[in-house]
């Protein structure tokens, strides 16, 4: 019963306080409001198991805090207190969506046993949705192939997915270690609990800091309204940090706190809280190298790297092209359809600079521009440039000897100008970020 945490709501103060008071003592975590408008800015920064609305309050009635809560915390319970004269309104409120009613004069015994009983179904419901949810995951993170090194990965990954120790994907773009990240997830105590990805290309610092941590009202400009961040909503599960190489050294700071405490703040709010979170975090950079430069923090890289998994590209495991290929080509909108000879052949000679992604990617396309129900080489390599060496039958390639480097600099680089430099476009057929895409552009010194 402890573990309940309740928002009780009514307008008569001195019961509210008294009320509150008394079923504290009884074991629960107490809020109480005296308005529903109080009652909303509650729901929007905590977390309630149940609720106990008194259905007449000044301004919003009981009702319309009732409809407002089922949309903030759908899960949550509402129990709704009632005179004799609002019964009709009691059972309207059944209809909404509230758990049971009790008629004043109500004893404390009676509130606490409807209150146990609430608790109770959303437990059971959670569990239920926990159960579903695991089913349908189990589906999202299937890892094709069946080459030694995958093996060796996924092994790895089996045994380190039940611990609670902080784990580095170390990879090239395109590779999946969002999979990997998901079967450590799924494979872990944790795997009722959420699976939260942030990656942390994708946003500027401060923009990055408040999806990490939240923010309150006003704490900086655009910020409307409080704002609860991926930790909290993480909370019991795992928080996936993609591309942490790219993070800030100010948000890097406030990762490492928490990581090595489990408290946070939102930005702008002087209280502290609290996550129960497993980070994983996953890099396509040389992190020591980033360390050696300043660029990353000594002490949060030792932090992070527990446990390293690296997830082998595609070019060095090509024995399970023929199951990528049929995967992918069950995903596509024509599944019929079958590869050539010359086109299976081409496949299995090129070096795949995007990796499993670039190969989902080529494979949806040579299904979209093939015409009949045979996807020729052409199909597949319609879009992209510069890579006719690679596929010729007689001989050896002519990139044969060049570093991996040099080829990812020209693919890049004739792929823009095979798309008149559309970065968006670009960044879509490679397989990998826009943002990705501008930092090659300027490490490679690309210009148009």
């Amino acid at each position: 019963m402890g573990s309940v945490r309740l928002l009780v709501v009514d307008d008569e103060k001195d019961l509210l306080e008294l009320l509150g008071k008394r079923l504290q003592r009884k074991g629960f975590k107490v809020d109480v409001a005296s308005t529903a408008e109080e009652a909303i800015g509650l729901l929007n920064s905590e977390e309630y198991d149940v609720g106990v609305y008194d259905i007449r309050l000044p301004g919003m009635d009981g009702i319309s805090l009732l409809k407002e809560t089922k949309s903030i915390q759908v899960d949550m319970e509402v129990i709704m207190l009632t005179g004799h004269g609002t019964i009709d309104t009691a059972i309207e409120a059944m209809k909404v969506g509230a758990f049971d009613y009790l008629t004043k004069p109500y004893n404390l015994s009676e509130l606490e046993l409807t209150i146990a009983k609430s608790s109770e179904n959303k437990l059971l419901k959670e569990k239920n949705e926990t159960m579903k949810k695991i089913i349908r995951k189990h589906d999202e993170f299937k890892i094709i192939g069946e080459s030694p090194k995958l093996k060796d990965m996924l092994q790895i990954t089996r045994r380190v997915a039940p611990s609670e120790v902080p784990v580095l994907i170390d990879g090239e773009s395109g590779t999946g270690k969002e999979l990997v990240a998901k079967a450590l997830h799924y494979w872990s105590q944790r795997a009722g609990e959420p699976f939260v990805p942030v990656n942390s290309a994708a946003l500027p610092e401060q923009l990055l800091e408040s999806e990490l941590f939240g923010h309150i009202q006003g704490a900086f400009t655009g910020a409307n309204k409080e704002k609860k961040g991926l930790v909290e909503a993480a909370k019991g599960g795992t928080l996936f940090l993609d591309e942490i190489g790219e993070m800030s050294l100010a948000v890097q700071v406030k990762l490492l706190r928490f990581l090595e405490t489990g408290e946070f703040r939102r930005i702008g709010d002087v209280r502290v809280r609290q996550a129960d979170v497993r980070v994983v975090a996953a890099t396509n950079r040389d992190m020591e190298k980033e360390v050696a430069q300043g660029r990353f923090r000594e002490d949060l890289y030792y932090r992070l790297n527990v446990v390293k998994i690296t997830v082998p590209p595609l070019r060095e495991r090509k024995e399970d092209l023929p199951l990528l290929v049929q995967y992918f080509m069950g995903r596509t909108k024509a599944p019929e359809k079958k590869l050539s000879a010359d086109a299976a052949a081409a496949l299995s000679r090129y070096d795949f600079p995007g990796n499993v992604r670039e190969l989902g990617h080529l494979l949806e396309r040579g299904a979209l521009f093939s015409r009949g129900e045979i996807i020729e080489q052409g199909d597949l390599f319609l879009l992209v440039a510069g890579r006719e060496a690679d596929l010729k039958n007689d001989g050896e390639s002519a990139d044969s000897h060049k570093t991996l480097e040099q080829l990812e600099k020209e693919h890049i680089e004739k792929s823009l100008e095979k798309l008149n430099w559309n970065k968006t476009k670009t960044a879509e057929v490679l397989g990998i970020s826009l943002r990705n895409l501008y930092r090659k552009i300027e490490q490679f010194n690309l210009q148009k």
